[in-house]
């Protein structure tokens, strides 16, 4: 407050940025959880903003504004700011806008729908949806400019003169993007919350370079920040059909990529995100069957129908093991030390000559010692191609 800069006469944070949290339990918060988002709304700047959805019944002029018979209630995505009217006798704000939605918006598990009915209060051309237990560094935003350029493009395309000599209009393909960033873990206590951090580390940024350099990244983890145009033009940021569309991120991407027409998917690494998360057991093990069955359900979508189909071998490669793939080849590297202690166990038990003479050839090795050393040329190949 003492800096010249921090004062609203001088500088509004809202004129070009905008903090939109979307909290759709808002119109149910008590009179406890209302007095501390007034305190919160006091305390930052007006760019902070509020996203919820209110409903209210139907009544008799939604027959008369056509609202379907079977529905007993009207949705609103609303916002509010600091701002707005407070309610009579009540911390509760009156919303600023209301949109009205064609049904009960939450239709799988939430997050997704949550999400998407934000979108129309952002401002903006470039949108970044990021979790509640998501941060940032202030030295690491004296680099969002820089993030920001990677939706520049130095080549204009599709130029057409127009009447008028010295006016063009020309189409910019550089905006048709998404950039992502890695993630830095800030839960890495414990043995537990440390296993946690590292296969985060290993998913969001390790891996992530990898795709992206072979062409098949898709949209993971919440700091990318992507062009809000090409994002509405394809239903939103996220895919919310229950069960379906429960790793609802990724499906941003593969919309993205079907879509063509010079979108690209690209990974950052000067920009990093902080993120925690929690370190119980039960929570760590729940996540990653999040993951697992969420890539699961991505085989049966249209989306990755259609990848199958369009994405050279290469991209589609990359596109399979970075989802169901990963699976399929841990459960098979699972079951191939059960088949092969088998084997062992079956030469070994199956009363063989000694030096193979049945065979013809007389190698003078035991049963154990041809096993160990067919084993071990075949494992020293591996070693060579990894």
């Amino acid at each position: 407050h003492k800096c010249s800069l921090g004062r609203s006469e001088v500088w509004d944070p809202a004129s070009c940025f905008t903090c939109l949290v979307a909290m759709q339990q808002y119109a149910y918060f008590d009179a406890l959880q209302l007095e501390q988002t007034e305190w919160m709304l006091n305390m930052l700047p007006s760019s902070l903003k509020i996203a919820f959805i209110d409903f209210e019944d139907k009544g008799t002029q939604g027959d008369m504004d056509c609202v379907h018979p079977g529905q007993q209630r009207r949705y609103f995505s609303c916002l509010i700011d600091k701002h707005c009217e407070k309610e009579p006798n009540s911390n509760r704000r009156k919303p600023r806008f209301r949109i009205e939605l064609p049904g009960f918006p939450i239709l799988g598990d939430g997050k997704g729908d949550n999400q998407n009915t934000a979108i129309p209060f952002s401002r903006g051309q470039f949108i970044q949806c990021i979790d509640a237990n998501q941060g940032a560094y202030f030295e690491q935003m004296l680099l969002l400019p820089c993030a920001l350029g990677e939706f520049r493009s130095d080549r204009l395309t599709a130029c057409h003169r127009l009447r008028q000599p010295s006016r063009f209009v020309c189409k910019q393909t550089g905006a048709k993007k998404i950039v992502g960033f890695p993630e830095h873990i800030t839960s890495d206590i414990g043995s537990i919350g440390d296993f946690a951090a590292s296969a985060e580390f290993a998913f969001g940024t390790v891996l992530q370079r990898a795709h992206a350099a072979l062409g098949g990244r898709m949209h993971y983890g919440h700091p990318d920040i992507m062009a809000k145009a090409y994002m509405i033009q394809q239903g939103g940021v996220s895919k919310a059909t229950k069960t379906v569309n429960l790793s609802e991120d990724i499906f941003a991407g593969m919309d993205f990529t079907l879509r063509s027409g010079g979108r690209t998917i690209a990974h950052r690494e000067y920009l990093h995100f902080t993120k925690g998360r929690d370190m119980g057991f039960a929570t760590v093990l729940q996540f990653f069957s999040k993951l697992s069955a969420g890539a699961g359900e991505v085989v049966l979508t249209r989306q990755s129908l259609r990848l199958g189909q369009l994405l050279p071998l290469p991209e589609f490669l990359t596109f399979y093991y970075a989802h169901v793939g990963f699976y399929f080849t841990q459960y098979l590297i699972s079951k191939c030390p059960q088949v092969l202690m088998f084997l062992w166990l079956l030469v070994l038990v199956s009363g063989s000559e000694d030096n193979f003479s049945a065979t013809g050839q007389s190698t003078g090795m035991q049963d154990s010692e041809a096993i160990a050393q067919l084993l071990s040329k075949c494992y020293s190949a591996v070693v060579l191609v990894f």
